[in-house]
C-alpha cells in the first residue's frame, strides 16, 4: 500500500517491533495505542489493544489513526478488510531476516518524516553487531551448536536465513538447523536428539534456571545432553523475539548466558 499524506501522525502499531523503532526514532508521541506487550515506560499512558494479534476493529478505528501497522500475516488481512468502512489504511511488515527489520526501519523513517535518524540507526546498529561478533568469536573460538527453542510442544525453531539464525551467529554461535529452508520448523523429538545441540535457547522464565528445571521435567527433552548438562542460555522474553533496535542487547545477552554458562 502506497501512503501520499506523509509524515503520518497517529499511529496503531499490533507490532512491538514497529513500535520500538518509533521509540528509538524520537516519534513515539505518534502512537495512539499499544499492545499489552509494550512494557516500556514511554508507551504506559496509552489505551491497549490487547495482544496485537486480532484487535477490535471497532476500536482501532475509534482511535482515529491514519495508518495500522501489522505482521504480514492472516490476522492483518482480514483487519485490513474489517477497516475498510473507515478509510484506514493497513500496511503489513514481513520480518523473517535481518534485512526485513531494517527496510521496516528505513519504513517507519519514512512514516514519520524521519529518514536520516533512520539512517542513522541502521548504520549504528550494523556497527554494534560486526563489533560484538567479532568480540564474541575471539573469545569463544569455533562457533557451536545451538537448538532454539520457539515452541516445546511440538519443538519449533528458526530454520536458516531467519534473523534469528544471523543473531545466533553475531553472538558466534550455529543453528543447529540451519539447513531448514522454512523460517520457523517444527522439528521432531528425534531429530533434535540425533543432532545433539551443545546449547539450547530459550526465553528467561521468573528466575534464572527455571526453564532448566521445565526441561528436564519434559520426556525427550530431558534426554539431551545439554539439558543434562544444564547448558540453557536463557534470555529476557522481551529481547527473545523482537527483530527491532533491542537485537545489539539481544546478542549481548546471548554472550553473556555464554560466560555464565563457562564460568566466566
Amino acid at each position: 500500500m502506497v501512503l501520499t499524506n506523509l509524515p503520518v501522525h497517529r499511529i496503531v502499531s499490533t507490532m512491538q517491533s514497529a513500535n520500538e523503532w518509533l521509540l528509538a526514532l524520537g516519534a513515539a508521541d505518534r502512537l495512539v495505542a499499544r499492545t499489552d506487550f509494550d512494557r516500556q515506560p514511554e508507551f504506559a499512558h496509552l489505551p491497549s489493544i490487547g495482544g496485537g494479534l486480532d484487535p477490535s476493529p471497532e476500536a482501532v478505528a475509534a482511535l482515529h489513526p491514519d495508518v495500522v501497522i501489522g505482521w504480514q500475516i492472516r490476522a492483518s488481512v482480514d483487519l485490513q478488510t474489517a477497516l475498510q468502512p473507515f478509510h484506514i489504511p493497513v500496511l503489513s511488515f514481513e520480518t523473517t531476516d535481518t534485512a526485513d527489520a531494517f527496510r521496516q526501519l528505513a519504513r517507519m523513517g519514512a512514516l514519520v518524516g524521519r529518514e536520516p535518524q533512520a539512517d542513522s540507526i541502521a548504520r549504528s546498529l550494523r556497527g554494534e553487531l560486526a563489533a560484538i561478533h567479532a568480540e564474541a568469536c575471539r573469545e569463544f573460538a569455533a562457533p557451536e551448536t545451538v537448538f532454539l527453542v520457539l515452541w516445546t510442544e511440538p519443538p519449533q525453531t528458526a530454520g536458516g536465513g531467519t534473523w534469528m539464525t544471523t543473531l545466533l551467529e553475531t553472538a558466534c554461535l550455529k543453528n543447529v538447523f540451519e539447513d531448514e529452508r522454512i523460517p520457523w520448523p517444527t522439528i521432531g523429538m528425534e531429530s533434535i536428539t540425533a543432532r545433539q545441540p551443545r546449547f539450547i535457547l530459550t526465553s528467561r522464565g521468573d528466575s534464572v534456571g527455571k526453564r532448566l528445571a521445565e526441561f528436564r521435567a519434559k520426556p525427550g527433552w530431558r534426554d539431551l545432553d545439554a539439558i543434562k548438562a544444564g547448558r540453557v542460555i536463557e534470555i529476557p522474553g522481551d529481547l527473545f523475539a523482537r527483530a527491532g533496535p533491542t537485537l545489539p542487547a539481544a546478542a549481548r545477552a546471548i554472550v553473556a548466558e555464554r560466560r555464565r554458562l563457562a564460568g566466566r
